[in-house]
């Protein structure tokens, strides 16, 4: 199930819909196979990201983006408004 927001009991149109499915997004360790979608926010993994920042830091062509690439989250008018930035870098 593809995770947006909606209008509830309407579809794109606004047309009623019979039922609606809710579902709910929570984190949790990633495992093989999991397709990844927010970072786990602990001091390990800030450590590593700074540690691939600062290398990164020290290349040509190399920008993070997004919500695992910055490593934070975001909303999305938010990361949308990131990434228009970032396409003045390139």
């Amino acid at each position: 199930i593809e995770h947006k927001w909606f209008t509830f009991g309407k579809d794109e149109e606004g047309n009623d819909l019979p039922k609606t499915v809710i579902s709910r997004e929570y984190s949790s360790e990633w495992k093989q196979g999991d397709d990844p979608y927010y970072p786990v926010n602990d001091e390990k993994n800030t450590a590593l990201y700074e540690q691939y920042k600062e290398l990164a830091s020290h290349e040509t062509n190399i920008l993070f983006g997004g919500r695992l690439g910055e490593y934070k989250y975001y909303d999305m008018d938010k990361v949308i408004a990131s990434a228009l930035e970032k396409s003045k870098e390139i």
